[in-house]
């Protein structure tokens, strides 16, 4: 007897048998990847060191969703609202992807158990992306069931279609980021494309913060309600419109134009997963089958490097003993080769960039008389502000992929092991912080002159103070000896915006300073490397 479950699984089965797909492998496969994630939460969203349920997860997506709807029921256009969400849904499943999912479609954890074994890079690479489907079509129904409900209510049936459209719209998303992850891999060795693909990673993250900073102020006053969907050539080349064209012609509510976005949709999402399962998954055992940590493995010959080298002559300068020297170099080798902790702080340092335009607002339109007005303010504080961003990757010196290695902490000869957290601090500081600083330096000169220097030096000199403290007090411990796992806490997040807090109040401390006599903020300055110097101390005393 032909059951239920078979008429429906019958058809899927010739499509993955089209796309070369083992049929008994893929279902094997993609059962136990269920079963087996199901059976404790997700790794995201945690506080307080206890993981939070999926379902809590997903109420926050709704409430997400919620706002969404706030922005759309104001536009009239009914494409252009559609329009409007599929390009949210796109970039906030790309986001989602980047950030909570890349990791489980290159995961090695699985490589003992299934390389050894007769199992295609077809089917492997469909049974991993229908895996993260699941979790990327509960995260996207959830993030449109408000939208949907607001649907139901005015239009009835529609939000069925919808939906419809929200479920397709999720699979594109991810054969078109993990499209390009395949393509990406045909040109590079598979040693080297973990690196590629850390460093895209980083600048889609840069972008993605840019865009949530600086397009609402650029759109601001827009007359959102006279806003219509301008049917035009271009409009054919993006995918939300596609969408939007589909849900109106699965709703009865398509006129001509609809019904060409409707076909293109589908074309693309079902040539597409041909394309990549068929053509682009070819090498995808050989990506997961390197190593898994966030560490680089690449062996470089050592140099022997002259002691009068200068880069020795400043480590002696800045480091006080040969231990701290040493927290120093493990520090900056860890900041050259582990990929997972370029991925923590180079986009806090791009984010302090980004909000400094996002602060200042600058006026394209009269950009002289904008100048010459700030120029009359003291905005150049928050450059003190948008500096501490580069301090914030001094937080997550103490974690790491490989803490066991920290044995060697508690094995060595020495009453100085605090020293190695100092030198760690310092080669932070010295790679993100100044630089950063330097780069400030261009545009305070540049509007308010050297009269505000000191001003602003001692607002940079308060900052370090400030982020070695909160080493102290927090009790931080040595580098690299905590599991990466760690840094997803609440609690690590929430002195991150106590730290933030403390440096508004440094501002008002500068402040008040620049309004007395100059020379009260020079005698400050030149006393600062006295307080930055005994904060260090603070650390290696404990």
């Amino acid at each position: 007897m032909i059951t239920v479950k078979q008429v429906i699984v019958a058809p899927l089965n010739l499509f993955l048998k089209t796309l070369g797909v083992d049929v008994l492998h893929f279902w094997a496969l993609l059962s136990a990847k269920l079963k087996i994630d199901f059976r404790r939460p997700p790794n995201s969203f945690q506080s307080a060191g206890k993981k939070q349920t999926l379902i809590k997860q997903l109420f926050i997506y709704a409430f997400l969703g919620a706002m969404v709807v706030f922005s759309l029921y104001r536009i009239s256009d009914m494409m252009l609202q559609f329009s409007v969400f599929f390009t949210f849904l796109i970039v906030f499943e790309g986001t989602i992807l980047l950030t909570e999912f890349t990791g489980v479609l290159f995961d090695e954890n699985e490589n003992q158990i299934l390389l050894p074994r007769p199992v295609s890079s077809r089917t492997l690479l469909l049974v991993r992306l229908v895996h993260i489907l699941v979790y990327m079509s509960y995260i996207a129904i959830t993030l449109s069931l408000p939208f949907a409900i607001y649907l139901a209510i005015n239009h009835g049936l529609l939000s069925v279609a919808f939906i419809i459209g929200v479920l397709l719209c999720a699979w594109f998303t991810l054969i078109l980021a993990v499209g390009f992850y395949m393509s990406l891999s045909k040109f590079v060795s598979a040693e080297r494309f973990k690196d590629v693909l850390n460093y895209f990673q980083i600048a889609l993250a840069v972008v993605i913060m840019a865009s949530y900073q600086l397009v609402p102020h650029f759109m601001e006053g827009a007359n959102v309600e006279s806003l219509m969907f301008k049917q035009a050539w271009w409009a054919y080349l993006l995918p939300s419109a596609w969408f939007a064209g589909l849900t109106k012609v699965i709703g009865g509510l398509a006129v001509s134009s609809d019904w060409v976005y409707a076909a293109t949709a589908l074309c693309v999402s079902l040539l597409g997963s041909v394309l990549l399962i068929r053509k682009l998954s070819s090498g995808f055992t050989s990506i997961i089958s390197e190593s898994g940590t966030g560490i680089q493995r690449e062996v470089k010959p050592v140099e022997i490097k002259s002691a009068k080298g200068w880069k020795n002559k400043l480590l002696s300068i800045l480091c006080i003993s040969e231990v701290e020297q040493t927290g120093w170099r493990l520090t900056m080798s860890h900041i050259r080769g582990d990929r997972k902790l370029k991925q923590q702080v180079y986009p806090m340092f791009a984010y302090s960039l980004i909000m400094v335009v996002a602060f200042l607002k600058p006026e394209i339109n009269d950009f002289s008389a904008y100048i010459q007005e700030l120029a009359t303010s003291s905005k150049y504080l928050l450059f003190v502000l948008t500096g501490f961003f580069g301090t914030l990757g001094v937080g997550v010196i103490p974690f790491t992929d490989t803490p066991k290695a920290s044995w060697i902490y508690e094995m060595a000869a020495t009453n100085k092991k605090y020293h190695i957290q100092s030198g760690a601090v310092k080669a932070m500081l010295f790679t993100f912080f100044l630089p950063l600083q330097l780069l400030y330096l261009i545009p305070i000169i540049w509007i308010w002159g050297f009269a505000v220097l000191p001003y602003v030096f001692l607002g940079s000199g308060l900052s370090v103070v400030l982020a070695i403290l909160l080493v102290r007090i927090q009790n931080n411990p040595l580098p690299f000896s905590q599991g990466r796992e760690m840094v997803n806490k609440g609690e690590y997040t929430l002195r991150m915006f106590l730290g933030m807090l403390m440096v508004g109040v440094i501002i008002g401390l500068v402040y008040l300073v620049s309004l007395a006599h100059l020379g009260v903020g020079i005698g400050l300055c030149v006393v600062m490397p006295l307080f930055i110097s005994l904060s260090y101390r603070t650390i290696r005393n404990r």
